[in-house]
């Protein structure tokens, strides 16, 4: 075969080819990393949200928006609140763009778990979902100086920073749950499952599976209540067998979270350690 007749199919076949891949439909979404905010983490009304992270795309980017709305649900008991919400779109260019954001939140702002979300659209109009798992939403919580404070402590009204338990016996939990500002409303007091989020962070976790204990107390007009008092009739036993169906990184924790009449409500765990 003549060699310029050769390399003339050759460059032909080559033109097609990147003739089919331009032609070929973008149905990409774009990827979203989120190092900041962490899942359960704190933040206090009148301070800020940093969001720090990354959005790509395999053809080019058009924008990324951040929601935040509360996540009070039906514990409000149709109070009016002063609930944070943000809202923002972010238009960006290019294959990758840093989300690097400092979010204001109200002095105001009612306190309990929040919703942080991060979405994405490509330059070609594919849009991160909820479904595949591409966009992102973690709960956060943001505190007030009004909202209900726990206080762990042991049986001589020290504070403790973990629990000490025996396997298969009655554990003893000891502490006070006070409102800063009014009066208590309920008070949810669970024991269960829950795995770290980061090795060095052990003030939030992510509860797992059926819990061991979970109870709701009503405690409507108190400006305090002692967890002991609570857990009076209470007979909270951890079996070996609980302790075997743990995971590597999972641990068993006290979780309060306590609900006051204004409508703030707040989260605290402790960690429960077995001899």
């Amino acid at each position: 075969m003549n060699k310029k007749l050769l390399f003339s199919i050759i460059v032909s076949a080559a033109l097609v080819a990147c003739e089919s891949d331009d032609n070929t439909p973008d149905v990409t979404a774009p990827v979203i990393e989120v190092e900041e905010p962490e899942s359960g983490e704190q933040f206090a009304a009148g301070g800020e949200i940093h969001a720090h992270g990354e959005v790509s795309d395999n053809e080019g980017l058009a924008s990324y928006n951040i929601t935040i709305h509360d996540d009070f649900d039906d514990h409000t008991h149709g109070r009016t609140l002063s609930a944070f919400a943000f809202d923002q779109s972010y238009v960006v260019e290019g294959a990758t763009a840093e989300i690097d954001v400092e979010i204001d939140i109200d002095a105001d702002a009612t306190a309990g778990p929040y919703h942080f979300i991060v979405q994405a659209i490509d330059a070609t109009g594919n849009s991160t979902s909820f479904a595949d798992g591409s966009a992102i939403e973690r709960q956060i919580w943001i505190t007030n100086d009004q909202m209900p404070l726990v206080h762990f402590q042991d049986a001589t009204g020290e504070e403790v920073e973990e629990y000490e338990a025996v396997v298969g016996e009655t554990i003893q939990f000891y502490g006070l749950i006070e409102d800063q500002s009014g009066t208590l409303d309920h008070v949810d007091i669970e024991v269960g499952h829950a795995e770290e989020i980061e090795e060095h962070d052990h003030e939030h976790a992510r509860v797992l599976d059926e819990a061991i204990f979970d109870q709701e107390f009503e405690v409507e007009g108190a400006t305090s209540v002692t967890i002991q008092s609570l857990l009076a009739d209470a007979n909270i036993v951890v079996t070996q067998s609980d302790l075997d169906e743990l995971e590597e990184g999972e641990h068993l924790y006290l979780m309060i979270t306590a609900l006051d009449e204004d409508g703030n409500s707040s989260y605290h765990q402790i960690a429960i350690h077995f001899d």
